[in-house]
């Protein structure tokens, strides 16, 4: 009987990497996702390697400033969890419009009071460009605005 459920588990595990194979990678949305995965890994440097060096967010902030602002959120939590969700691409071929949602979830750091203040979780809503260029896809700009609970 366990030799029954390995061999079923080993035949899904196959599926499941064949079918990552064969499927076309879209390198605006890997481009997202890693920034995700590093984040929830609280990899800053990951985060913005992902991040073009002419960025600008809405109020006029550059490259160095997110990184900023990215290392002092990351290093508040003591953990998060990031989902992407209605993920919607407009591309080009050298420049691409992502607007997408993201739920976060973490728990903060309990030092100086940081988890009173911080949320355990959140909805956002983003809007990115990105530009493809020779490390492939970055973001070059992004908005972003809190959701209600509603939305």
């Amino acid at each position: 009987m366990r030799l029954i459920h390995r061999a079923r588990a080993a035949l899904a595990a196959c599926a499941l990497l064949l079918a990552s194979c064969s499927a076309p990678r879209d390198p605006v949305t890997e481009c997202l996702t890693g920034a995700v995965a590093a984040a929830e890994k609280r990899d800053a440097d990951g985060v913005m390697a992902r991040v073009a060096e002419g960025f600008r967010d809405a109020e006029g902030g550059g490259k160095a400033d997110a990184a900023a602002l990215v290392r002092r959120y990351l290093g508040a939590y003591e953990s998060l969890s990031l989902t992407l969700s209605d993920v919607a691409v407009a591309r080009g071929p050298a420049a691409a419009q992502a607007k997408f949602k993201v739920r976060m979830s973490g728990k903060p750091r309990a030092v100086g009071g940081l988890d009173g203040l911080l949320p355990r979780s959140s909805r956002w809503s983003f809007d990115v460009r990105l530009e493809a260029g020779p490390g492939g896809w970055k973001i070059a700009s992004a908005a972003w605005s809190p959701l209600d609970d509603g939305n």
